[in-house]
């Protein structure tokens, strides 16, 4: 099965289980110092290995590098929406001067 992404009009991004752009995003992690599953499952996203190399190159530990990279799929509940901006001005309680 394989899996398709479009990240711009003209780009499409196809990645085929097993395929050797898999193997190596795979190997690549578990070179990095990612267990078996957390590796393949970098591999199988559409995260940019190289950003989370650098990330760990920076000092970022694997964990945190892979939270910061993981695509997101759709907003969780926490998100503000735009109508109703969470810590902006009208927030906060200031009296403002004239």
């Amino acid at each position: 099965m394989s899996k398709t992404t479009a990240i711009t009009d003209d780009t499409v991004i196809i990645r085929v289980q097993g395929s050797a752009e898999i193997t190596w995003r795979t190997q690549r992690m578990v070179s990095l110092g990612a267990d078996a599953e957390l590796a393949a499952k970098i591999a199988d996203s559409d995260a940019d290995v190289h950003d989370i190399e650098r990330l760990l190159k920076a000092g970022c530990p694997l964990e945190l590098a892979w939270t910061i990279m993981r695509p997101v799929d759709k907003p969780t509940g926490g998100v503000a929406s735009a109508s109703a901006p969470v810590g902006g001005a009208a927030d906060l309680d200031v009296e403002a001067d004239d």
